[in-house]
């Protein structure tokens, strides 16, 4: 029975995100998830709560799978094992939960609050080692709630440790009916019921501003990286730049031919001729350095071409685990797809006149730190390619985490992906106009600029580091007393 809880807690977890966007079921899923662990021995604490990760990167990040099977070139029992084994590299985290969890219902605060740390660190290490992934954290749930206010100033982490103390505190407050607690719960909860964030879009003034064009494409890779349909797809793109209207910036998406930019090429050509100082065109390309190397690269071309190479690489897409798989049409296509070069930490700002274009490419947009905010005039620039995952909860997913980037960084994103979703977020969080998947077309409009730096994108993390190097001496100092 108590597995049957754990799977549907873990249920209740993915729903909290996009597409499904019940945000509240965020707390029902970890309060049963406490219930299930509260009363039980260690060994079973850890199973429970290694099970309840696995339950939910399953249900959530299963779409591993489909790419591997589509264009990884992989059989159903290959790609199940692979996805398997990299669902379970994931959770091993998640362990912590269970070895410092202590009875909520006997104990105080002080262990709410540590439970709560553990929670964060966990998604710590899931962001940081085993190559990073920090997806389905669960303060990337709550885009459009009270939380916008945490957002801009703490950042995901704090809002992934209030969710958890706050769930923690109805979890007490259910079983040990104090008043209190009870109180407590009831005073947060119509809070956080009563107020949804939606802001005025039509009272943002344009004084400052800079004009745009989104082009998707909606092309699949397996159409994009079949070598007969190079020429129709470079037809595609030069069609497109013909008809457009004139834009600041006109931003094509991730990749969007399967070679490498080279002086020899009709597309690249025709953006030459027509970017100019006034009009930067910007496209995803594979580049080559001098010392081979191979770059998945975002390329502004103006009256000059500035280069921005990406730094975090996809897992089982760019780097080693799909070298074997892939290594025939990496082949074919003189790109070795599955062992592309790390981007250098430091690379040259870019702008357009005094405006800071932040670029991320796909995956990237997942870690704010590579988000480099440090003037008030700055758009973030997001090119992705969300079709290797097909018709997954993918490309929903991952627009939602580029949502949060938007309110962490007060910055407008300005997002261009092959076949969706590409959008334009305002620095609300909020989705001002989208391409929906599986459609051709474009975004064309103006963004303001000149928007404060949020408390976050001058200082990071810095207060949940504090609160965890402060949780820790508290930890430390109490088992010195003993």
């Amino acid at each position: 029975m108590k597995l049957f809880y754990l799977l549907f807690s873990a249920t209740l977890y993915v729903l909290s995100y996009s597409p499904f966007d019940y945000k509240i079921l965020i707390f029902l899923s970890l309060i049963i998830f406490l219930i299930v662990i509260e009363d039980v021995p260690l060994k079973k604490k850890i199973r429970y709560t290694f099970l309840y990760s696995i339950f939910i990167h399953t249900l959530g990040v299963s779409w591993v799978s489909e790419s591997l099977i589509t264009y990884g070139l992989m059989n159903m029992a290959g790609s199940i094992l692979i996805t398997a084994f990299f669902i379970i590299v994931i959770s091993i985290p998640y362990i912590l939960i269970a070895l410092f969890h202590k009875s909520i219902k006997k104990n105080g605060l002080y262990h709410i609050n540590l439970l709560a740390v553990t929670f964060i660190i966990a998604e710590y290490i899931k962001s940081l080692f085993f190559g990073g992934f920090p997806w389905l954290l669960i303060g990337g749930s709550q885009n459009g709630t009270i939380f916008n206010l945490i957002y801009p100033v703490f950042g995901t982490f704090m809002v992934s440790y209030i969710i958890v103390l706050l769930s923690c505190l109805f979890y007490k407050a259910l079983h040990t009916k104090q008043k209190q607690y009870i109180l407590f719960s009831i005073i947060l909860g119509s809070t956080y019921l009563s107020i949804y964030f939606k802001s005025d879009t039509k009272e943002v003034l344009y004084n400052n501003h800079i004009s745009f064009t989104i082009y998707q494409p909606n092309i699949y890779p397996d159409k994009a990286y079949d070598v007969d349909e190079y020429q129709n797809i470079v037809s595609e793109y030069i069609k497109f730049l013909d008809e457009k209207n004139t834009s600041d910036l006109t931003i094509l998406p991730e990749t969007i031919t399967p070679y490498v930019l080279n002086n020899n090429n009709k597309l690249l050509k025709k953006i030459m001729t027509m970017s100019n100082k006034s009009n930067i065109i910007i496209a995803g390309f594979f580049t080559k350095s001098e010392k081979n190397d191979y770059f998945n690269s975002m390329i502004f071309f103006s009256d000059k071409v500035d280069y921005y190479h990406k730094r975090k690489l996809v897992p089982f897409g760019e780097y080693t685990p799909w070298y074997d798989t892939f290594i025939e049409l990496s082949n074919s296509l003189d790109i070795p797809l599955s062992n592309l070069s790390h981007g250098p930490d430091t690379q040259k700002d870019i702008f357009f006149n005094n405006t800071k274009l932040l670029p991320l490419i796909c995956f990237e947009s997942t870690f704010p730190n590579l988000v480099n905010s440090d003037t008030e005039n700055e758009i973030i620039i997001n090119i992705s390619n969300d079709g290797w995952f097909g018709k997954s909860l993918a490309p929903y997913q991952h627009l939602q985490i580029t949502q949060v980037r938007a309110l962490e960084f007060n910055r407008y994103i300005l997002r261009a992906a092959n076949t969706g979703l590409s959008a334009v977020i305002n620095n609300h969080g909020e989705i001002i106009e989208y391409i929906p998947i599986n459609k051709q077309g474009t975004i064309s409009g103006f963004v303001p600029i000149n928007l404060h730096r949020s408390f976050y994108s001058q200082y990071g993390d810095i207060c949940v580091l504090m609160l965890l190097f402060l949780t820790l001496i508290s930890k430390v100092s109490t088992r010195l007393e003993r």
